[in-house]
């Protein structure tokens, strides 16, 4: 082995193949590490899985790495409500040649011996985190100390949770994919409120509710292979709380950030019209007057876009403050009569063929209220400020549009 590199063909669809390269790192393992292979007899044992078997109620699937775990012997273990101290009741591996998850018939046994699987039955198991460690408590151990350190891998996890109240709710199966899940989404820079373990019911909902007010966009609950339970689903519909379910981590990530991406295209049309992107523009010739007024503009700063409002300032002479004269909104743009849905300052030195259409009667009359010599702006207001702040807009928005609106502001009296 150490001449030939092996290649093991695999499917991740139909598992085939997997059996094949699970024996090669097991052959791989007992040949290149069997002088590093040590047993040692203080116990280290792993929670596999939370189970409810007939007759014991409450169980847990445990790898037992190193030790010896005796039936009476008193454990803890890290619970989602806290540790858990208890004594084991039952010792069950499977019959000879049978896996664990398999069902049936199990052995009972008063003592087992690394390593291998078992399944422990004890008393109040319902809330032992699945991927946590188990540890024995010896005659010399402190119980209370045990207690402490099988939780600080739960405590470490939610030192992650966003102190702000503002993120998506995370579920996982275990606390390894938990972990996995928590690394993965602060890589994205996508907060996390809360954080869970096992299957999915109401009470996890709920507290995804708690976003609908302060973040619609964060009302999410991304679910990392676990169950999600009837009833967490009927009441997540009618809440409108979106879950999303998948067995990779990749397509709960591509999931969530298409729905993000679909909530965004929702605001950002349901504010379009408050979004005014900020231009100056210098009259270079006037086409028609009126119904519909029509200038050929130079753009002298900015971006000219069809559905913004035009207007001119003039300063009021007794008031000293600014006169806001709307000629209209751009309905169509020209340049060498070729429409565009925008023109940028530099893009064309031909001029731009502007037509605008204002539904009140009330629009200035050109020659008289305002000409050729007043400069052309957008209208922009506070509250167009404030939309293009948004995170649906914000991307859109350059530097140099961000510091001509600062240029602006002086303009239309905008505190």
């Amino acid at each position: 082995m150490s001449k030939y590199v092996s290649i093991v063909p695999t499917s991740a669809v139909t598992g085939e193949g997997v059996p094949d390269l699970l024996w090669l790192l097991l052959e791989l393992t007992q040949k290149r590490m069997s002088k590093q292979l040590m047993y040692l007899s203080k116990v280290e044992a792993t929670i596999l899985e939370v189970k409810v078997v007939e007759g014991f109620g409450y169980t847990i699937d445990v790898v037992l790495s190193n030790g010896i775990l005796r039936e009476g012997d008193r454990v803890v273990l890290c619970g989602l409500n806290g540790p858990i101290a208890t004594n084991i009741r039952a010792l069950l591996t499977p019959p000879p040649s049978r896996e664990l998850r398999v069902k049936s018939e199990y052995v009972h046994l008063k003592e087992v011996k690394a390593a291998l699987g078992v399944k422990i039955a004890a008393n109040d198991l319902e809330k032992a985190v699945a991927g946590s460690r188990l540890l024995v408590v010896g005659e010399d151990d402190d119980e209370d100390d045990l207690m402490d350190e099988v939780m600080d891998d739960l405590t470490g996890l939610l030192d992650t949770v966003d102190k702000s109240g503002k993120g998506v709710v995370v579920q996982a199966s275990t606390l390894g994919s938990l972990e996995a899940l928590l690394d993965f989404l602060k890589d994205m820079k996508i907060p996390v409120m809360s954080i869970g373990l096992g299957p999915v019911y109401k009470r996890d909902v709920m507290k995804a509710c708690t976003m609908l007010e302060k973040a619609p966009e964060l009302a999410v609950m991304l679910c990392f292979d676990v169950k999600v339970d009837r009833e967490a689903e009927q009441y997540a519909e009618e809440q409108n709380i979106k879950i999303f379910n998948a067995d990779i981590i990749y397509h709960l990530f591509d999931a969530f950030t298409a729905y993000q991406a679909k909530l965004m295209e929702i605001r950002r049309k349901e504010f379009m019209e408050y979004a005014v992107f900020p231009c100056v523009l210098k009259t270079i010739q006037i086409i028609n007057k009126r119904n519909p007024m029509i200038i050929g503009v130079d753009v002298v700063e900015g971006t000219v876009k069809i559905g913004t409002p035009i207007c001119a300032v003039r300063t009021d002479p007794v008031t000293k403050q600014p006169n806001v004269l709307l000629l209209g909104t751009v309905v169509s743009l020209e340049v060498t009569h070729k429409p565009f849905d925008s023109v940028k300052k530099g893009q064309t030195s031909a001029g731009v063929a502007m037509r605008l259409e204002n539904p009140s009667s009330s629009q200035p009359t050109w020659g008289r209220h305002v000409d050729e010599s007043d400069n052309l702006y957008s209208l922009i207001t506070r509250k167009s400020i404030d939309t293009l702040k948004d995170p649906a807009f914000r991307d859109s928005v350059s530097r140099d549009d961000w510091l001509l609106i600062k240029k602006l502001k002086p303009v239309f009296d905008i505190k």
